[in-house]
């Protein structure tokens, strides 16, 4: 929290309010995420070793049957399996994330009893040891660097040299405490460095893979090699997006529209906008008659909020590059710049920004179908693969429904959050996070494989997360939530509960006076 306070002087001169905020979406993406992977591979290893495969929220069910290949938008299988991995009851899903639900689509091999196999299969490939890894944490987010090193470890069968972002160094004590009993195996290691140690320690020839949370540029410094050749080893990465928000238009409750843009405002200033899934781009119909009503929304709930310090390295930079201002005070402001033209500006939709900074654009479309198209296409221009959002209004006619489910089944994203922010799927652990299929080194879009496979799933396509249109309790990463800090310490109480063996109801007892309070 400590880095993300600070402003570029090194002063820390942040208000009380900040600072409740920080601990909150600090607990929200370190320890709180870190443990409920950890509690899910667990129990996937003791039901694999039970029964050869772990259990899921249901069973695995054919779907999306297609007439044939050519007919598919964008060459996806002409069916998928679909498995429910959310919600997970031991977890209190269904009290945490009420009327939330999750579901891994994965290539059909054939039919359902050819999944099993190559299922089973896989869970018993994973048990074989399979190297070392060299893992290069990102600077951004406190926890993904231990995710990603857990993920090699137990889902890989891999152990891990985790080398830790320069910004994320200071963090190298803490992470060894918390993970000591995967350092007293040896199966970890945790250093700090620069380049120099990154590209000595892949060179070293007990390395057999190397994985990267960060940005194309750097992956493409670590694949080109730095003037001894390519890099010769296989490679895996998560590299970022330019994230989407898809508006669907038809006819909101007030507190419908006010809660979907509460959640777009919370998606542009959580981490100072430092996130590979950040919203960068809202797509609404220019013929949606609350348009404007919902973009204000969105804008006063953000001008509502405090800047905050340019922490990440090169944000102030970056902030007076794409809004020609520079930054006040050393400090960022979130912001939405509605009505901007795709060809007017194209540089917002050119790259990723790491800036509190998302834009809208509008389409023409006199029918769900027409905006569907356009959606369609405007998201398949858009840098990257790796998660897109969609919110769709309730009541709408079946054949307009249809059409919706249509356009979410074929985004081309790894995963898909309808009514949610798509940082959903990569906070509750066992929804596989990266690109959607098909990146390369050459090409690697949005990355190369998936992190966040505890139940080791073959063959995976992409993830579809479902929200309900509204939710309660608040949820307590929205940074104006009265009791945010403390219920992110009630989370991360009932999973250290959970994880010492405890069913952690009283953990989850305790945080019903924050729940009703905020």
């Amino acid at each position: 929290m400590a880095i993300k306070a600070a402003r570029p002087d090194g002063s820390q001169s942040i208000s009380a309010d900040l600072r409740t905020t920080l601990t909150a979406e600090e607990l929200a993406t370190g320890p709180i995420p870190t443990l409920r992977l950890l509690l899910l591979t667990a129990a996937a290893k003791a039901d694999i070793a039970a029964r050869g495969l772990p259990s899921v929220a249901a069973s695995p069910q054919l779907v999306h049957r297609q007439p044939a290949p050519e007919a598919v938008p964008f060459a996806a299988p002409a069916s998928l399996i679909a498995v429910d991995v959310m919600p997970v009851k031991p977890l209190h899903d269904a009290t945490i994330f009420r009327g939330h639900m999750a579901t891994v689509r994965c290539a059909n091999p054939g039919n359902l009893d050819a999944f099993l196999q190559t299922w089973q299969a896989s869970c018993r490939q994973q048990a074989e040891p399979a190297g070392v890894a060299v893992v290069l944490g990102a600077g951004n987010v406190t926890g993904l660097a231990a995710a990603d090193a857990i993920c090699q470890i137990f889902e890989q069968g891999r152990a891990v040299l985790l080398k830790l972002h320069p910004v994320q160094a200071p963090l190298a004590p803490v992470l060894e405490q918390a993970l000591q009993p995967l350092i007293a195996a040896g199966l970890l290691a945790v250093v700090s460095g620069g380049a120099e140690l990154a590209m000595a320690a892949i060179a070293a020839p007990e390395v057999t893979h190397v994985h990267l949370t960060g940005g194309e540029p750097t992956f493409r410094r670590l694949v080109d090699g730095d003037g001894s050749g390519p890099l010769a080893k296989p490679v895996s990465c998560e590299l970022g997006n330019v994230t989407p928000w898809v508006v669907v238009p038809g006819r909101y409750s007030e507190k419908a529209l006010a809660f979907q843009a509460d959640q777009l405002a919370a998606s542009i200033a959580n981490n100072s906008s430092c996130n590979c899934i950040a919203t960068k781009t809202i797509l609404t119909c220019r013929q949606w008659d609350q348009r404007e009503r919902f973009l204000g929304l969105i804008q006063q709930r953000l001008a509502s909020l405090p800047a905050r310090p340019a922490w990440y390295p090169g944000a102030a930079e970056l902030w007076q590059q794409a809004t020609g201002q520079p930054p006040a005070d050393g400090c960022l402001s979130p912001m939405l710049r509605p009505g901007v033209d795709r060809q007017a500006e194209p540089h917002w939709f050119a790259r990723e920004w790491f800036v509190p900074v998302a834009v809208e654009t509008a389409v023409a479309a006199d029918s769900i179908e027409a905006f569907c198209v356009a959606a369609s296409q405007f998201t398949h221009e858009l840098p990257g693969t790796l998660a897109a959002s969609v919110t769709l209004p309730d009541g709408m006619a079946t054949h307009d429904q249809a059409r919706v489910e249509l356009l979410i089944e074929h985004l081309r994203y790894g995963v898909v959050a309808v009514n949610a922010w798509s940082a959903l799927g990569y906070a509750v652990g066992n929804v596989p996070w990266g690109g959607f299929p098909g990146g390369t080194i050459e090409q690697p879009e949005s990355g190369i494989g998936f992190v966040h496979n505890p139940q080791q799933l073959p063959l995976v396509h992409n993830s579809i997360v479902r929200a309900p249109l509204t939710v309660w309790p608040t949820p307590p990463w929205f940074p104006w939530h009265g009791k945010r800090a403390r219920l992110a310490r009630g989370v991360a109480d009932l999973y250290g509960a959970i994880a010492g063996g405890s069913k952690g109801l009283w953990q989850l007892a305790k945080m019903l006076p924050d729940v009703l309070g905020g």
